[in-house]
Parts: C-alpha cells; sequence; structure tokens
C-alpha cells in the first residue's frame, strides 16, 4: 500500500533523527532488521530483552560521558556488537542515569572522556562526584571495565578515567578488563579493545543468549545500496567546498571565515547544534620543512600499523605535525638520547607550557637528532579530525553546511606554525577543493522542543557559529519563541561577526534581543558576563518564564565566568545565597534548560 506524502514526511524525519546517531556498521545492521521485520509481515523480530526487565546479571550496561561525542561513539558501537550477539543492552548516557543506580548492576562497562584540567565531561560530573567521594557505595557485586579518552597533549592525560577505574576498585567492584587510556587517535585503541572486552564480557552474558536468538544479518541482496555507502567518521564524504569569505576586517588581529561546503549526494544528515568532523591535511610547506630537517627523503616506504605508505604521504595525511604531546616527546627523547627532554618530561607543568608553544617542527629545530623514517614515524601520533560547531540550519541551506572557522597561528618568517584545519580551510583550499568530512551529532546542544520557548545564546567569538544555525532554525520553522543573543568580540569595526545577519534578525523579529561586548573599545574591558549582570533583572525574567540557556566558546575561561555571572543573577534577583543559586543552576541543567558546548 502506497504511503501518502504527510506519512512519508513524519517517517523521513523520524529516521533522519536515528541516522544521525548510527555509523555505517550500526546503519547495516538497521538495514538488515528493518528487510526482516518486512519479509516478516511487520511481526517484530526478537530483541534483546529491556534492561530493566532482563536478568541484571544477564545484562551488559554501558554508561558514557562525553564532550565531543567521541565517548559516545565508542559505546554505540560497542552496543550494536554486543545486541548483534543478542545480548541484553543497556545503553545511556550519564547525564541520564541517577549515579546511585549504579548499586543495581552486576555489569558495568564504562567509556568516559577527560576534558579541560582534568576535568569529567559535564553529564558525568554527578557519577564522577559520587564515586571519586566519601559517599561511594559498596559495590561488591558489580563486574567492570573502562575505557578511557583523552587528549596526551594535556597533562592530566585520561585523568577522569584514571580516578573512575580507581574508584570503582576502591568500591569493591572487580575488574574484568585493564583500563584503557585512549589519546586522540581512538581507532586504532578501539579496534583492539572492541572484541577484548566482548570476550570480556561473555561468559557473564551467556545466560542470554539461550533466550535471545541472535540476529541474523540480512545479506547484500536485501540491503539498499544506499546503506553501504552511509559516511562516518571512519568513512568520510569529500565535501566540496563552495563558499570561503572573511568576516573579520583589517585590522583585526584575528583571521576568521566563514565557509560553505556541499553534502548534495552524502546521505549525510544534521541538526543545529551538532558538528562537523574535518580530517585535516597538512600544508605541503610544513611537510618539506620537517623533511629537510630530519634529513629524510620523502618517497621512502614507512610501515606503520600493518600499512605501507611514502613517508611524505604519512607526514601530509596521516600523521599529527600541529601538536606536540607527551608521547611523542617521549619517544624522540629515547631515539635521539636528548637529556634535556627527559629532564623537561620531569616537570609536569613546565613541560605542559612548553608544549603550547611548539609543534613537531620546533622540537626537530631545537633537538636535532639522527634520525631513521621508521622510528620517526612510529613516533608521531595519528592524525586526528577537528570539530567545527554547524552554522547552518538544513531548513535554509538545503544540502549545504556552513562552518565559522578562526585561524590558529599563522606564517613568520617563512615558519608555518597555524593550526592544521584552520589553515587548510582559510588559505590551502579554494572553492571546488575536496574535503573529508563527516557528521558528528550532539543530541545533548538541541533546541527545545517547544517552538514558544525563549532562547537566551551566549557565543563570543566562533562560539556564536552554533546560534546562526539556531536562529536560522527556528525562523523557517516559524517558532514564536523569543531569541535573545549575547556576543563578544575585541572591536565592534572589525570583529562583529555576522553583523548584518544579526541586524536583519532584529528586524524581522526573529531575533529579539542582541547584547554585544566588545572588550578593547574602551578603558575597562568589557565581556559577555558583565553584559548578563548589566541585564540582570532582564535577564532573570526569561529565566522565569521558562528560557534556555546555551553557552558555546572557550570553556577555559569565559564559560565558568559566564556561569559566574548567571548565578549572580539568580542570587541577586530571587533574593537567594550563592549555594541556592547554583542549585537552582543545578535544576535547569537536569531539566534540559542549561546547556554548554565548549572547548
Amino acid at each position: 500500500m502506497a504511503l501518502s506524502p504527510e506519512r512519508q514526511q513524519v517517517l523521513q524525519a523520524e529516521l533522519d533523527r536515528l541516522v544521525a546517531r548510527l555509523d555505517a556498521p550500526e546503519l547495516l545492521w538497521a538495514s538488515g532488521y528493518f528487510a526482516g521485520l518486512a519479509s516478516a509481515g511487520g511481526q517484530a523480530l526478537p530483541q534483546s530483552v529491556p534492561a530493566n526487565e532482563a536478568d541484571a546479571a544477564a545484562t551488559l550496561t554501558l554508561w558514557y560521558g562525553t564532550e565531543t561525542g567521541n565517548g559516545r561513539g565508542v559505546a554505540e558501537r560497542l552496543a550494536a556488537q554486543a545486541r548483534a550477539q543478542g545480548w541484553a543492552v543497556d545503553l545511556a548516557s550519564l547525564a541520564d542515569i541517577q549515579p546511585r543506580r549504579i548499586t543495581k548492576l552486576k555489569l558495568l562497562v564504562l567509556v568516559i572522556s577527560t576534558h579541560g584540567e582534568g576535568d569529567p565531561p559535564e553529564e558525568a560530573e554527578a557519577f564522577y562526584k559520587l564515586m571519586t567521594s566519601d559517599r561511594a557505595p559498596k559495590l561488591d557485586g558489580l563486574n567492570f571495565a573502562v575505557f578511557a579518552l583523552g587528549d596526551s597533549s594535556y597533562p592530566d592525560f585520561c585523568q577522569v578515567g584514571r580516578d573512575l577505574d580507581t574508584a570503582l576498585e576502591r568500591a569493591g567492584a572487580h575488574r574484568i578488563l585493564d583500563r584503557v587510556d585512549c589519546d586522540v587517535d581512538l581507532d586504532a585503541s578501539e579496534d583492539v579493545w572492541q572484541p577484548r572486552i566482548l570476550e570480556a564480557v561473555t561468559p557473564l552474558l551467556e545466560p542470554t543468549k539461550a533466550t535471545q536468538p541472535r540476529l541474523q544479518v540480512v545479506r547484500d541482496s536485501a540491503i539498499p545500496a544506499s546503506a553501504a555507502m552511509v559516511h562516518g567518521r571512519r568513512n568520510p564524504f569529500t565535501a566540496e567546498l563552495l563558499e570561503v569569505s572573511p568576516l573579520t576586517v583589517s585590522p583585526s588581529a584575528k583571521s576568521v571565515h566563514h565557509l560553505a561546503l556541499s553534502l548534495e549526494g552524502s546521505g549525510l544528515s544534521y541538526q543545529p547544534g551538532d558538528s562537523l568532523g574535518v580530517w585535516p591535511s597538512h600544508a605541503p610547506h610544513l611537510v618539506d620543512e620537517i623533511l629537510e630537517r630530519t634529513g629524510l627523503n620523502g618517497d621512502e616506504a614507512v610501515e606503520r600499523g600493518g600499512e605501507t605508505r611514502p613517508l611524505v604521504e604519512w607526514l601530509t595525511h596521516r600523521l599529527e605535525l600541529t601538536q606536540v604531546a607527551r608521547p611523542f616527546v617521549e619517544r624522540y627523547a629515547e631515539l635521539g638520547g636528548v637529556t634535556q627532554l627527559a629532564e623537561l618530561l620531569e616537570d609536569r607543568n613546565a613541560f605542559a607550557a612548553w608544549c603550547k608553544t611548539r609543534q613537531v617542527a620546533d622540537v626537530i629545530d631545537e633537538y636535532p637528532c639522527e634520525l631513521n623514517a621508521d622510528p620517526f614515524v612510529s613516533c608521531l601520533r595519528a592524525i586526528a579530525p577537528r570539530l567545527y560547531s554547524i552554522a547552518s540550519s538544513p531548513l535554509v541551506d538545503e544540502d549545504e553546511v556552513h562552518l565559522t572557522v578562526k585561524l590558529e597561528g599563522g606564517e613568520t618568517d617563512n615558519r608555518l606554525r597555524a593550526g592544521a584545519a584552520s589553515w587548510q580551510l582559510t588559505r590551502s583550499l579554494r572553492p571546488g577543493d575536496g574535503l573529508p568530512v563527516y557528521v558528528e551529532a550532539n543530541p545533548n546542544f538541541r533546541l527545545p522542543e517547544g517552538g514558544e520557548t525563549p532562547v537566551i545564546m551566549i557565543g563570543p567569538g566562533t562560539g556564536v557559529a552554533p546560534f546562526r544555525a539556531f536562529v536560522e532554525h527556528r525562523a523557517a520553522l516559524g517558532h514564536g519563541g523569543k531569541n535573545w543573543l549575547f556576543f563578544g568580540e575585541q572591536h565592534r569595526q572589525t570583529d562583529f561577526l555576522y553583523q548584518l545577519e544579526w541586524l536583519r534578525h532584529l528586524r524581522e523579529g526573529t531575533l529579539s534581543r542582541l547584547s554585544v561586548a566588545f572588550s578593547r573599545d574602551q578603558a575597562d574591558k568589557v565581556y559577555v558576563q558583565h553584559r548578563l549582570a548589566e541585564q540582570g533583572r532582564e535577564v532573570f525574567d526569561w529565566l522565569e518564564s521558562g528560557a534556555h540557556v546555551y553557552i558555546c566558546g572557550s570553556g577555559q575561561g569565559m564559560a565558568k565566568d559566564v556561569h559566574r555571572a548567571l548565578a549572580g543573577v539568580i542570587a541577586e534577583h530571587a533574593g537567594v545565597s550563592a549555594e541556592v543559586a547554583e542549585e537552582r543552576l543545578a535544576e535547569m541543567k537536569s531539566a534540559g534548560r542549561y546547556k554548554k558546548e565548549v572547548y
């Protein structure tokens, strides 16, 4: 029976929301499941028993805490493999569970990220505080394993995973597999860990196999051809660059550009709040410098991880050259017998400060040594994708995705010291060029479902990117909810990103209020947190009327300052203590009314 156009539209929207959360293997599994369901006349195929109904001893509980979405992806891929075995799986974000529910579990696999200065992801704060406190529950009957994600460029690499692994053991839980500390190049670590963890949990999940028939994936003939073409982190889509246009003007101290890329034919979909993952390549100028300083031949064939490629290809596309991380420095110091580096590694704080101002070429320049290609390649970290908040609505720019990119670093004295992706996006690529990309869904940074709900958006600098998408999307949907944007930069004349668009939205009523802070346009520096405090009465009234608050930008200073300003607004205008104000913000966060996207 043919579906009506209206029903097709509803189903398409529902499936788009599902597809945004799945990678290629999961979509293949789903396609087989739906094909089998259709052949069964619509009768549901055997499924895993819901976690609240299954024997707790026979349920694999998978909890994750993430900032960028990497942890969620690891957990979802493991869940898909476990369900393919016929096991009951309870997959949840730590934002959605009561921490003390852990006392009811028999088997837990925890996928947890570290961000900032050894901090837990925001969605995992409550769980982390409980488990690392004196109030942590006894967990003598729990079996567990931890997969920790981090960035070895930071001194507190995987610290949250380390802390929770120790805390679970201290609480009496039994570790079934040693913790894995995974760097930003997570694919290799995940590929090794996934079969090991599945093997480790198999004896604990055997009871479910008798009652859960294994789902058989329908073979290629039943799988739609498009399913095999789904693009994700491991199978990116080559997007055509359509436009690169400057958003800042001379004499700005910053170089920020607006980019538009085509997703036509990709099958990719996104929602406002999602990010675009970009796989960068290094500039030939930087690669040539490293080859010159090491004296190595770029055409030499080098093997790494079972792959053999020319050295120049490894350096251009596969290995990290613009960030200096501890593992690289440790191996480089060992290869060259560089005692000065070994001494520097012993001073944690000095080493962290040293790394921030250097790239791989600088280390080679400062501490030259004789190198062979194979060991040199082995000591470099694999390159990782860069995530950029999407600055467009799919309802406005069909088959396109827009980004707001600030150039990090630059070129001085014929030496290129810039961010790999930001240099490529703003300096190297030209319209018509291709770029490997994928969509990283962020379900924790979504617009409110209610179209009449007020929204307060706080996004200084390039943190304004997702809010361009928010305002466009609400306007396209005809939502009547009020929108208030707080934007900050250094100078109004040179740094007012998307100024004409915001003014147009104000005229059309799609933006209710615009509050700006240009820090260098007066003697005293003024930031977005100051504007929040100045307009505290109105901000509080919006909060009392149910407004959702969104913050995007630097997590090192801005986000904390804005949080303090919001707490101060609540304390002053509600007439409550600072502690009660913090509790109200925590309640807003639990209710999904207070969200952050920080980096």
